[in-house]
């Protein structure tokens, strides 16, 4: 896990985020739509990058710990997040997802 996150440290991705949003609201009023949209997805592409790398550790230090170890924190942190609602984007609202939280751990029960 210290190999991955040494990585992302070194790779500088939140830095660079943070300079993007930066610069994209210094020039947002200035762009046309096209140009603020462009930003927005590399920004988002960007960030989802990180999300990758950040589960890609999540993973190894899971697996680090042991069969059970992390299982109470991964279902109180981002299991919840993940399993129960994401935004949408267009309405603005939340929408539920198929699979309820209890689904889901009654799945990662039947794979220990």
């Amino acid at each position: 896990m210290a190999e991955g996150l040494r990585k992302l440290v070194g790779a500088e991705s939140g830095r660079l985020l943070q300079e993007k949003l930066e610069s994209w609201y210094r020039d947002y009023e200035t762009n046309s739509c096209d140009q603020n949209l462009n930003r927005c997805c590399e920004i988002i592409q960007l960030n989802s990058e990180i999300q990758g790398q950040l589960f890609t550790i999540l993973n190894e230090t899971s697996r680090e710990g042991g069969h059970y170890a992390g299982v109470e924190t991964i279902k109180t942190r981002p299991l919840p997040w993940l399993g129960t609602c994401f935004s949408c984007a267009t309405s603005g609202r939340l929408f539920e997802t198929n699979l309820s939280l209890t689904q889901v751990c009654r799945k990662l029960r039947l794979r220990e």
